[in-house]
């Protein structure tokens, strides 16, 4: 059963809007601030990296520093930032709901994690029995080649990744879009502005391949914005986005060392 929150009714954003047009809205919006948070988190790079440029540092020789300055300026500043900007600009924390998990949190957690992992094996086992390619991504390239990259990314998915994106999608994006459309079309439609949000993993990639690649992270989105709706606590999808990652550096890591076939 969906968890009811106390911020059922108009919102503050659309109270003079028609059904239509406040559906409008909160789509334009939640890819307005996808988008703002793109941009801003490129920005803070392009920045950090001209700073240590000039301080005769250079990160394309150091892959472990050129992957922690793009999340520290992605996810933690243009996403989780600017998530918390918008909040605070438009008074909507009501949008949101944190806490510490409780032990219903917990079980959702770790079901929610089994649930997914079984999901994408799943959708991995339909792809070999099709014959459908997913794209190497740069950072698995990278982390195959360097795989101590991989365990340097283990905290940072905690720390950075998980509360980042999930404050952008799930709180903002996914919160706006539940008070438009329910919950249901805004878990889908947030899912998509997720997937669309990764583009910049695979954009050297056939297409056919960039669709598969769409739907891995459609479905994990999926899985994240329901457990948000069933758990009421932001906290959840944020661990379990978190523990997933983890979970793949780590099998990138063994991988990388030949630990691992």
């Amino acid at each position: 059963m969906w968890a009811t929150r106390v911020r059922a009714g108009v919102s503050h954003d659309t109270a003079a809007l028609g059904p239509r047009e406040s559906q409008l809205r909160a789509v334009v919006l939640s890819l307005g601030l996808g988008i703002a948070g793109f941009v801003v988190g490129v920005a803070v790079f392009v920045l950090a990296v001209n700073a240590l440029t000039a301080l005769g540092i250079s990160i394309q020789t150091n892959v472990v520093l050129r992957y922690g300055i793009s999340i520290i300026a992605l996810q933690g500043v243009g996403l989780l930032v600017t998530s918390l900007a918008f909040f605070r600009w438009r008074d909507r924390f009501d949008l949101i709901e944190l806490r510490v998990p409780n032990r219903r949190d917990v079980g959702l957690i770790v079901g929610g994690l089994i649930g997914l992992l079984a999901l994408l094996a799943a959708l991995s086992a339909l792809y070999s029995r099709l014959g459908i390619q997913t794209p190497t991504t740069p950072i698995v390239q990278d982390g195959l080649e360097n795989p101590a990259l991989a365990l340097y990314l283990i905290p940072l998915t905690y720390l950075l990744v998980g509360p980042g994106e999930e404050l952008m999608f799930r709180g903002a994006v996914q919160g706006l879009l539940r008070e438009s459309y329910s919950r249901v079309p805004g878990i889908v439609i947030a899912s998509a502005v997720f997937a669309v949000a990764h583009a910049g993993n695979v954009l050297a990639a056939p297409l056919g391949e960039k669709l598969a690649y769409f739907a891995v992270i459609f479905t994990l989105s999926l899985v994240l914005g329901a457990l948000y709706e069933l758990s009421d606590n932001l906290v959840v999808p944020m661990l379990v986005h978190g523990t997933y990652n983890a979970f793949t550096f780590l099998q990138l890591y063994l991988v990388g060392t030949g630990q691992l076939g």
